[in-house]
């Protein structure tokens, strides 16, 4: 049979995930981290970026909406990442639109009419700077309140994706589900823009104890896992345990 047809695989950098997905993420598809606060998922998002660029030497870019830049390189260094040392070696570029930056450089959307094309070239101009082969967006779902109309917020988004993965890139976006919801983000149209959905939980199974899992909800053009598997946050980072299956959901 040709091997024209199959699919290059980006590592993870997260042990025990790409035993779940054939091998890793496929290269150049967007890939949505879903899940409530708490679980985990901006920890697993730099921590693609960062095994990429150390293990794989893979420069990355990321766009983060959330948190500051400071707080990022502190919270990952708890871990062994040294997010200042991959910028000043060139394997990462971070663009801070987090709401402490006191002059933002792309004014997200407050109108109707407004489209995400300055920050898609702010995007595109890293990667091609830096040879990017990941993308991260943290937190999509921030982004998405900055919209009035849902059918705008899912045109500006598809064009986004679509424009960072035909780089070459590997696009991660994170999403947060609110407290009581049962989807998959803010509007529910994250998933839409996505050909993976990886569901992040912390679920309580006890009075005093609380479970971690990963499940695979969807990974287009791959034989994934189909069921929920325990996760850990170690001090090296995210790991998950493959053939340990989840109590808690």
């Amino acid at each position: 049979m040709s091997d024209d047809y199959s699919i290059e695989r980006v590592k993870t950098g997260i042990p025990g995930l790409d035993e779940l997905i054939e091998g890793g993420f496929p290269a150049g598809d967007t890939i949505l981290i879903a899940g409530k606060a708490g679980t985990g998922k901006s920890i697993l998002a730099n921590q693609f970026l960062y095994r990429g660029a150390t293990q794989y030497n893979e420069p990355g870019v990321l766009v983060t909406l959330e948190e500051s830049p400071i707080k990022i390189k502190r919270n990952m260094l708890r871990f062994g990442m040294d997010f200042d040392k991959l910028e000043q070696e060139g394997l990462l570029a971070i663009v801070d639109l987090s709401p402490s930056k006191e002059v933002t450089p792309v004014n997200i959307g407050e109108y109707p009419s407004f489209d995400l094309s300055g920050l898609e070239a702010i995007i595109l101009n890293h990667v091609k700077k830096l040879g990017a082969k990941r993308v991260v967006i943290d937190t999509l779902s921030i982004m998405a309140y900055k919209f009035k109309s849902r059918d705008i917020l899912r045109e500006e988004f598809f064009k986004l994706t679509a424009n960072i993965t035909r780089s070459g890139s590997t696009l991660l976006l994170t999403s947060e589900i609110p407290a009581q919801n049962d989807g998959l983000g803010v509007f529910d149209i994250e998933a839409f823009l996505a050909s993976g959905v990886i569901v992040l939980y912390n679920e309580k199974i006890s009075e005093t104890t609380r479970s971690r899992s990963v499940e695979v909800l969807k990974l287009r053009g791959s034989k994934h896992s189909s069921r929920i598997h325990s996760m850990r946050i170690t001090d090296d980072g995210i790991r998950v345990w493959p053939g340990e299956i989840s109590p808690g959901v």
